[in-house]
């Protein structure tokens, strides 16, 4: 059963809803530490970062994984069963299922969305960190990511503009549609803050950046990792934890 949480925008403005799922929660471990160092820091040695993730996972299995941002993990501790999609997962040495390697592996969350809600047209839109994926009821399209991150990022205000003009660029294809499922390589809050990505300007109210981009119609907004696990629910009270791989690795937790 889900919680959804809307957000009254300005006078005239579509309404937001901040998605919420009873048992489904987002965990940060992009900083999770491990071989000395965070995640984030061992993605360039690819050898390197799946060891690490595998020995910071099975620190996250036993109950005292740490992360350089002081994020709590404690619920993930004993989980029982671990789903892995969107990316290479073959050199991960700790038991896991393989869900898809494609990068459409967020559409069956995006379709358990749209059916709650109602919609007759839908549209879904997973902006990653390398790529953004549309998705309507009759076909997957993929952008390549444009904007620069690190070094070479762009300034606060113009990289907002360009994000903008980016996802602006995906809804002009789209046809009509009658809601929008928004997913977002950040942890969103319950009020609608987007926290930090490598989007430069990604980040605080989700409807001051994207809210002129859907003027007519409501539209959700979630993280990314939480919409790619909606899909996939346990059978039973099975603790499950989803990894998302692609850029790097996102999470989300099933528990009871």
């Amino acid at each position: 059963m889900s919680d959804l949480a809307t957000r009254d925008g300005d006078e005239g403005a579509a309404r937001l809803i901040v998605y919420q799922h009873a048992g489904l929660e987002g965990l940060e471990v992009w900083h999770g530490l491990a071989r000395h160092t965070t995640l984030y820091q061992l993605r360039d040695d690819r050898a390197a970062y799946f060891a690490g993730l595998a020995e910071f996972l099975q620190r996250v299995q036993a109950g005292c994984a740490e992360t350089a941002t002081g994020d709590p993990l404690n619920r993930a501790a004993g989980f029982e069963r671990l789903l892995i999609g969107g990316g290479e997962a073959a050199a991960l040495s700790v038991p896991h299922t393989l869900l898809s390697p494609d990068p459409f592996c967020a559409r069956p969350g995006a379709e358990a969305i749209w059916a709650e809600l109602g919609w007759r047209k839908p549209l879904a839109i997973d902006l990653g960190q390398t790529q953004m994926k549309v998705m309507s009821l009759t076909e997957n399209r993929a952008f390549q990511r444009e904007l620069p991150y690190g070094r070479a990022a762009l300034p606060e205000v113009e990289g907002r503009d360009r994000l903008r003009a980016f996802v602006r660029s995906a809804l002009a294809d789209a046809g009509e549609y009658d809601g929008v499922v928004l997913g977002l390589p950040n942890r969103i809050t319950t009020e609608g803050e987007a926290e930090s990505s490598t989007y430069p300007g990604l980040y605080g109210p989700v409807e001051h950046i994207f809210g002129s981009l859907f003027p007519n119609v409501p539209w959700v907004v979630v993280n990314d990792a939480v919409l790619m696990a909606r899909g996939y629910p346990p059978e039973s009270a099975v603790k499950t934890l989803v990894l998302t791989m692609g850029f790097g690795v996102g999470a989300a937790l099933w528990h009871a």
